[in-house]
């Protein structure tokens, strides 16, 4: 689920309560303009929850309302609660709502990068055009470098299973993608294009969420394919195939956008 369809979601939340009298005429129009969602921070204990929005906190001055933060947080997360697309909201003290999405609807944004494959992440109104590096060109220090090494070992991660039999099939169940370092990677996957967009010309942060999703994706280590001799492939591998293959395709435009080029191998 992408942060535009979030805000989807809270769009058609607070038209329901508008309905009902939960909150002022006001809140039919939406929330407002600008960066709502990003990604959760991981808690010690390894339970996280996908999505946080400071939207209470910055709506409450808008509408015509006698509600604090808190309270307007708790009619909104009230109404999340109720769509299917949501398993679970917290209220912090302070008005932020976090917001676990149900598993199939977190992982449907394999999808939404497999449908536009050459656009998603790259240059608004642009699309993916290799870029040709000469190789050992870039400095050891240079934090592309380690994007690069991610999606390379993507691609070697889907050349071994794919070797082994493994296949994407339509029928993999994409909701079996439930472990925490799969979670944080569909939803940074999510992020990725909302946050360039929003750091657009300033480099050095566009490079940052870049590493960062590649940072992701090499701590991500569950197998893609049967650890044992002769084993049969089982569903789960061809989800983790899908999962790896749209971070491969993230990383590539992304490298793409900033100029840098997305070897298979190093």
């Amino acid at each position: 689920m992408t942060p535009e369809q979030l805000r989807d979601l809270l769009v058609a939340v607070a038209a329901r309560a508008s309905d009902v009298g939960a909150l002022p005429e006001g809140a039919e129009a939406g929330p407002p303009a600008g960066v709502l969602f990003r990604p959760a921070e991981p808690r010690g204990a390894g339970v996280v929850a996908d999505w946080v929005t400071p939207v209470a906190q910055r709506w409450v001055r808008l509408l015509d309302t006698d509600l604090e933060p808190r309270a307007l947080a708790r009619v909104l997360a009230q109404g999340l609660s109720e769509r299917r697309e949501v398993e679970a909201v917290e209220v912090a003290p302070s008005g932020l709502i976090a917001i676990t999405l149900d598993d199939a609807v977190r992982a449907s944004i394999i999808d939404v990068v497999r449908s536009a494959p050459e656009t998603y992440a790259a240059r608004p109104g642009g699309r993916y055009r290799p870029v040709v590096e000469r190789p050992g060109w870039r400095a050891l220090d240079d934090p592309l470098r380690g994007v690069q090494h991610a999606h390379a070992r993507l691609c070697r991660l889907l050349r071994n299973a794919a070797a082994t039999g493994v296949q994407q099939r339509a029928t993999d169940r994409l909701e079996v993608l439930t472990h925490v370092p799969e979670r944080h990677l569909l939803v940074a996957v999510a992020d990725l294009p909302q946050r360039l967009e929003a750091h657009a010309g300033d480099d050095h942060a566009c490079r940052q969420a870049l590493v960062e999703l590649g940072r992701l994706a090499d701590a991500w280590d569950h197998p893609t394919r049967p650890l044992l001799v002769g084993a049969s492939p089982e569903h789960v591998h061809g989800a983790r195939m899908a999962l790896a293959d749209t971070v491969r395709i993230v990383l590539r435009n992304g490298l793409a956008r900033l100029g840098a080029a997305a070897p298979e191998r190093m």
